[in-house]
């Protein structure tokens, strides 16, 4: 009898629950084994990675003592298109192991919860839910605090795959859009999303609502700080559903203690989860939520389908898609 052909495990290297599995699990190759984490302790971690070949990595930190627990791995997939802060490039790269990207489901995710987020600030929704559920009704307390995104100006840092969503959805609500990046953005594109391109600065201050969506770099770590902040038109809200690290937290609570912001909407932190309790809960005109803008089931599938057809396509030795150039 013909010896069994051991299956390549693949290891899912985010932390979650048996209903977030099984998706996953749902959409598995028969020709491979997953490896979920139980407890997600870094005990854990390192003794699955030794069997590992391949690593579908999220919103945790694949480190290079990570990668160098892992003998075995040949491939890094990422769940979501933030690598820059979640996988240790230079290590993998040593080791000429590949990486990819999942941007399905991304983009639709993050930009229909940013555009959530920007409501409920305006609204103060999370605030007058806790209340009336708590039985007190504040009918009339909110008209002259609340706002509408008809008639503001929004500012979108960062016009990518997100951002591009973002001014899409925002087309409906009559907000005019200003836009920064880094790279050039072609003419046709800004014509499609009646977006304008500015400055950092004149966006700051021209804005009532502005709207982070780029990855954790150098150059764009605690870019929103005290000077940043404070160079923002006074009443404006902020927007964050990129990477905490993005925004100086200690500047964001003194500006919303002051009242120079008029509000806040974060689905990422500094320190993830963020020290209990955070000074941020103390607002009413604060929207939290935790970490989870891109994490629907529609894009779960989307993604894990992904996923594994380029797993497929590793092991068939064809092009991946959306592979990061490493050199």
């Amino acid at each position: 009898m013909a010896e069994a052909v051991a299956r390549p495990k693949v290891l899912y290297f985010v932390l979650g629950n048996r209903p977030l599995y099984e998706l996953v699990e749902s959409a598995l190759p028969p020709e491979f084994e997953l490896m979920t984490l139980e407890s997600g302790s870094e005990a854990e971690r390192l003794e699955k990675l030794r069997d590992a070949e391949v690593v579908i990595v999220g919103g945790g930190r694949l480190a290079r003592h990570h990668i160098e627990a892992a003998p075995r791995l040949r491939f890094v997939q990422h769940q979501g298109v933030g690598y820059h802060d979640t996988v240790d490039v230079a290590a993998l790269r040593e080791r000429q192991i590949p990486l990819a990207l999942a941007p399905g489901g991304t983009s639709i995710g993050v930009s229909e919860h940013t555009i959530m987020m920007m409501l409920a600030v305006c609204k103060r929704l999370a605030y007058l839910d806790s209340e009336l559920r708590r039985g007190v009704w504040h009918a009339n307390d909110m008209r002259a605090e609340s706002r509408q995104i008809f008639g503001m100006t929004v500012g979108i840092v960062g016009l990518g795959r997100i951002g591009t969503e973002v001014a899409r959805h925002l087309q409906g609500f009559g907000a005019t859009l200003v836009y920064h990046d880094i790279v050039d953005i072609p003419a046709e594109v800004e014509r499609e999303l009646k977006v304008r391109r500015v400055g950092f600065d004149e966006l700051l201050a021209l804005s009532d609502m502005v709207t982070l969506h780029l990855p954790l770099t150098e150059l764009s770590h605690h870019m929103m700080n005290r000077e940043t902040i404070g160079r923002m038109k006074p009443g404006a809200m902020l927007i964050n559903c990129a990477r905490g690290p993005i925004v100086e937290e200690a500047a964001l609570v003194e500006a919303l203690r002051s009242g120079h912001l008029a509000g806040v909407g974060l689905d990422t932190f500094e320190i993830e989860p963020p020290p209990h309790p955070t000074p941020l809960a103390e607002f009413r005109n604060v929207v939290l939520t935790p970490h989870n803008a891109p994490g629907t089931r529609d894009a779960m599938r989307m993604k894990m389908g992904d996923m594994f057809d380029n797993i497929q396509r590793f092991y068939r030795a064809e092009p991946l898609v959306d592979r990061v150039e490493l050199d």
